[in-house]
Formats: structure tokens, C-alpha cells, sequence
């Protein structure tokens, strides 16, 4: 969302005020601040002398005159420092403090916190100042600790009487500042949310790599006066944890609708700690809607987990089918194995028992009798019968036996009784056996 920057006399205005500064205190000056914080409570032990000084700030604080000129006023906050903006050099550090002043001075129904007659009072204990912090006993982070919390209570009487439009001066909300911590949940709880205004455009850096609607999402003042992006340690307090908004997450989400339901749902966080329940039904009204078309745009959950699980189902039978088909190739191997063990078998059992074929056209020499002597008798095989000569034809897998028929196995379905091989058929006559010369005989 494209913003105008400030006007460059506004620009040059704060830089002057910037370079001015406050000046240097005196030691007299310093002397008299310590004095009058430490009446009374000088000589307590450190964290009891600590603890009442806290004490006597925040009432200070809280007596101080933060009211409107006059009921059309407009009130300024301010944070860090500005640095998107055209007329700001390279690396120069323009702090919003007096960005916000030089605006104030320029429009007349502008205030700051720093120009109001309490801001101004507190400003004259120059709490951050190192000469009054080491005048006042502290070190540098409870000088810090105790100048912040005077501020804030202050700050927060501030937001309090603002009632028209709220002007910050800051790019964005960080919760390490008065504004995150105490400005801005002040003005929600009291129903200002509408009036806040930012001045500053928001990092461009951090818009980077979202579409348009999430850019003019993140863009707006509402969101902006909620939510942060700045990480946080485990001693972050519940609204710090509450507002962060993970940018590389959100960037993540795969549509523009997805990354609204999920910065809305942050808001809805923010506006339940801040009391807002109104707001907390809305945003989550919407939130809900928004997910729910996602839901119905696209397959659920339940539907993806679920396709798996169908794809598994289909692939089951055919897993199963070419078991099964793996088993019967399986047993036909192993039958045919035990079928041509049980050949062989069969013929070296008979080789063993039947004598040995003779040669066509040999004689076999039969032993003499040993009652008679009588001349050797030469004797000639007599030739087989037509219809043995020719063996009946065997199953084509098994042929290679010759003289041997084999007749196959039957493969049975699992759970019938396997049927037996029947008996081989009887070999030919040896004349006929004699003629093969395959088997090398």
C-alpha cells in the first residue's frame, strides 16, 4: 500500500532539533535531580532504596497534566527512528522523537508526549541521562529499568486522553517499546483501535515475496497496531508472544486466503488479552469461514490421508494375483523336476536288470553245455514285431528319453489331493532301443 512521506520541511525541522539536542546538564543541575528523587529513601538497602525510587517516579508520573488543548487535538507517538523515506540519506539516523516534534510544531492540532506540560516536567529529571543515573546510585540497566517504567506510566495517561486520531510515528510496533507494550494496548482496550494511524510506510524488506493481498493485509493500520515481527526470548511476557507474526511461515502458506485466516487468527489473540471479546467473535467468525472454503476448495485432510490407504487396496489384489501365479509356475517346476528324477530312475533300474543289446548283425555266442558236448550254436536275434518297432509318442517335454513314454502330472488346485504319476509305459524291444544312437549306445 503506497503511503506519502512527510514533507520535506517536516524532515529538515527534526533534523535541526536532532542536532541541537538537549545539552549538556551541569554538575549542579545533576546534583539537584539526585537530591530530589533521593529524599527521604537515601539510606535504604540497594533493592529497597531501588524499589521505593520506582515508587516515587511512577507518582511523579501520574500527577503530571497530559490533558487536550482542545477536544479536536490529535495525539503523536513515536518510535525508533525514520528510514524509508526519499529525503533520508544513505545510513543517517533520524530519530522519530523528533520527526514527531517537528510535526507537531507544524500542525497546530498536533501534540506529543514530550510537549505536553507532564512530558515536560518528567523531561526535566533527564532519567536517561548517565551523569543522573550515577548520581542517583543505579547501573546502566536499572537506570534504564526505572527511567522506562516512568515513561510508560506516564505514556499511558497519555493514550488514555487521546480521543481523536492517534499518529504513530514508527514503521512499525516493536515489543521492546512503550508503544507495543503500553500505547498501543491501551487505545485497543478502550475501543481506539480505529483512530491509530501510522505515519511511516512498513518495511519493504518484510513485504517482500507476498501477493498483493497480503501485502495490503499487512499493510493496514489495524494489523499493524497488533502484531509484530520482531523475535522474542522465553522471558517475552503473553502479549509479545501472542502478537508475533513468523513472516517465513506465513510466506509458506499456499494462498492468499490462508495467510489472511492465519494473520487474523493472531489478531483474535491479540484482542482476547486485550479484552476485546467483540472483536475476538468476529475475527474468528472469519477465520473460520476462511478455512472452511479452503477445505471445500480443495481435498481435505481425511481425503489425503485417505488416498493412500485406497491406492494400497488396489494394489492388494495384484500383489496377491501374482503370488499366486508365482506359486502355480512354482509347483509346475517342481513336478516337472520330480517327474524327470522319477525317468531317470526308472531306466537306470532297468539298464541294471536287462541285458545289454547286441549289435545288429552280430552273433551272440551261446556257453556249452557241459552234458552234451555239441558245436557252438550261432544264433541271430529275431527281429521285433512291426508294431513295436514304432514307440508310441511321448509328451514333447519329456522326449528326449528315447524309448522312455512318460506320461506328465495333472497340477491339482491348492487343497485337492495331488494325484500320482502312472506308471511308465514298458520299453521297446532292445532291437528297436539298439538304432538310437543319440544317447551314445
Amino acid at each position: 500500500m503506497s503511503q506519502e512521506p512527510l514533507p520535506v520541511e517536516i524532515i529538515d525541522d527534526a533534523r535541526a532539533r536532532q542536532r541541537a539536542g538537549d545539552g549538556e546538564l551541569t554538575p549542579a543541575q545533576v546534583k539537584k535531580i539526585a537530591r530530589q528523587l533521593r529524599e527521604g529513601i537515601a539510606q535504604l538497602p540497594p533493592e529497597q532504596y531501588k524499589e521505593k525510587l520506582r515508587e516515587r517516579l511512577r507518582e511523579i508520573a501520574s500527577e503530571q497534566d497530559v490533558e487536550l488543548p482542545h477536544p479536536d487535538t490529535r495525539s503523536a507517538f513515536w518510535s525508533y527512528k525514520l528510514e524509508e523515506h526519499p529525503d533520508i540519506g544513505v545510513g543517517e539516523d533520524l530519530y522519530s522523537m523528533h520527526v514527531a516534534a517537528a510535526y507537531a510544531e507544524a500542525e497546530e492540532s498536533v501534540r506529543y508526549l514530550e510537549g505536553t506540560p507532564g512530558g515536560k516536567a518528567l523531561g526535566e529529571l533527564h532519567l536517561w541521562d548517565p551523569a543522573v543515573r550515577t548520581a542517583l546510585k543505579l547501573d546502566k540497566d536499572s537506570g534504564r529499568e526505572l527511567a522506562g517504567d516512568a515513561w510508560s506510566a506516564l505514556s499511558q495517561k497519555y493514550a488514555t486522553r487521546t480521543e481523536n486520531e492517534a499518529l504513530f510515528f514508527m514503521a512499525e510496533l516493536n515489543p521492546g517499546t512503550v508503544a507495543y507494550q503500553t500505547e498501543a494496548p491501551q487505545l485497543r482496550e478502550d475501543g481506539k483501535l480505529d483512530i491509530i494511524r501510522f505515519m511511516y510506510p512498513p518495511p519493504s524488506t518484510k513485504l517482500e515475496g507476498f501477493p498483493p493481498e497480503t501485502q495490503e493485509l499487512l499493510s493496514r493500520d489495524a494489523v499493524r497496531a497488533q502484531l509484530h515481527t520482531f523475535a522474542y526470548d522465553e522471558k517475552a511476557n503473553e502479549l509479545t508472544k501472542a502478537g508475533y507474526l513468523n513472516l517465513d511461515v506465513l510466506r509458506s502458506l499456499p494462498t492468499p486466503e490462508a495467510q489472511r485466516a492465519a494473520v487474523l487468527e493472531l489478531c483474535a489473540g491479540v484482542a482476547r488479552l486485550d479484552g476485546r471479546e467483540a472483536d475476538v467473535e468476529k475475527l474468528t467468525e472469519e477465520v473460520l469461514t476462511l478455512r472452511a472454503e479452503q477445505e471445500a476448495a480443495a481435498p481435505g485432510i481425511e481425503a489425503q490421508e485417505q488416498q493412500p490407504q485406497k491406492e494400497q487396496a488396489q494394489q492388494v489384489p495384484q500383489a496377491q494375483e501374482a503370488r499366486q501365479t508365482q506359486a502355480a509356475q512354482e509347483v509346475r517346476e517342481a513336478q516337472e523336476v520330480r517327474e524327470v528324477r522319477e525317468v531317470r530312475e526308472v531306466r537306470e533300474v532297468r539298464e541294471v536288470r536287462e541285458p545289454q543289446p547286441t549289435p545288429a548283425g552280430h552273433t551272440t555266442l551261446a556257453p556249452p553245455t557241459v552234458s552234451t558236448p555239441a558245436p557252438v550254436t550261432v544264433s541271430t536275434p529275431a527281429p521285433a514285431p512291426a508294431a513295436a518297432a514304432t514307440p508310441a509318442p511321448a509328451s514333447p517335454a519329456f522326449n528326449f528319453m528315447p524309448g522312455v513314454t512318460v506320461t506328465p502330472k495333472q497340477v491339482v488346485p491348492a487343497g485337492h489331493g495331488v494325484l500320482r504319476p502312472t506308471e511308465p509305459e514298458q520299453a521297446p524291444p532292445a532291437a528297436a532301443k539298439a538304432h538310437d544312437t543319440d544317447m551314445g549306445m
